[in-house]
């Protein structure tokens, strides 16, 4: 069975610190056969990095970009690439031994497939305060990739990127970016979807696997919690066709969700934010793990109702 030729493309941005450990576990992989890096308009020294890194191995290809974020850059990059099948990483995922063969193989078998690999979470040995979001992110990856094996339709539908493989010719059909919108934190999802218009079928594989470096710091998971918000109305307006009113309840007990409606309501979020942020700190610094969990998703769906109802209300 002739295997395609496998273009890496990551999109990095402010994150030199972890690149060249992202790099190199690509480039360990021989069926990798071009590795494009594309800076999204950062300048922490990553490009200048990349050029060095270049001289050792002609396959990395670092390509500067004006600051356009992660569906733009992500759409460079494959631009520039030259493989039948673009395996996109995100530059905080170190990819397992195989993981560009792996890839090439499932598409060899599979005709208009994208391809989702597994990238579990490296968490912490000893959890510290703070570290609520990662554990967060850690725990709802882990369910929806129990999702994906119960039911494939549902990996286009909830598509999460970062481990991610797909024919060149088809990225290039469906395109990255959303037409009139730059979504800051679903464009993944939107992705997803309009692969699904066009006729592609979602093949998710544990054994495809990576390892995703995840930090997030409370200030980011604050702004990217209200930022998902006000990307999942704009998700409803784009796709009415295969999407309903998103379910925001975050899966909160009956009494605890109560008490969030309340706290999300308009005039009541710039007095709560703040509250269940100093509470959630609290618990974090008695170790306090679950409680500190708990305070971080009434946080989250705080701010994310506070998005979806400012889209909401700039769309009327």
């Amino acid at each position: 069975m002739r295997l395609p030729s496998v273009s890496a493309v990551v999109v990095t941005y402010n994150r030199r610190d972890r690149l060249a450990e992202s790099i190199a576990a690509i480039a360990g992989d021989p069926l990798a056969s071009e590795i494009v890096v594309v800076v999204d308009g950062c300048h922490d020294g990553s490009y200048e990095m990349l050029v060095e890194l270049a001289k050792s191995d002609p396959r990395i290809r670092p390509v500067w970009q004006e600051n356009a974020g992660d569906a733009a850059a992500r759409q460079t990059g494959v631009e520039q690439a030259g493989g039948e099948v673009v395996l996109v990483l995100d530059d905080d995922v170190l990819a397992g031994p195989g993981l560009a063969e792996g890839h090439a193989r499932v598409h060899a078998a599979t005709p208009g497939a994208l391809v989702l690999g597994y990238m579990p979470v490296r968490r912490p040995a000893v959890r510290r305060p703070g570290d609520f979001a990662s554990h967060l992110y850690a725990e709802e990856y882990e369910a929806q990739c129990r999702r994906y094996e119960a039911d494939p339709s549902t990996i286009l539908r909830g598509l999460w990127t970062g481990n991610l493989s797909i024919r060149r010719a088809d990225a290039l059909r469906v395109g990255f970016q959303t037409e009139g919108a730059r979504l800051g934190y679903h464009s993944d999802q939107a992705f997803g979807l309009r692969c699904l218009r066009a006729g592609l079928v979602g093949v998710f594989d544990r054994g495809l696997f990576a390892e995703h470096l995840h930090e997030r710091d409370v200030d980011t998971f604050v702004r990217q919690s209200r930022m998902r918000g006000s990307d999942r109305r704009r998700l409803e307006e784009l796709f009415p066709d295969l999407i309903s009113h998103h379910d925001l309840d975050d899966r909160l007990a009956p009494a605890v969700r109560a008490a969030v409606a309340v706290a999300a309501a308009p005039g009541m979020c710039r007095l709560s934010t703040p509250a269940l942020l100093w509470q959630a700190r609290r618990a974090g610094q008695a170790r306090l793990w679950r409680l500190e969990s708990v305070l971080a998703r009434c946080l989250r769906q705080v701010e994310l109702r506070r998005g979806y109802r400012e889209c909401a209300t700039r769309a009327t």
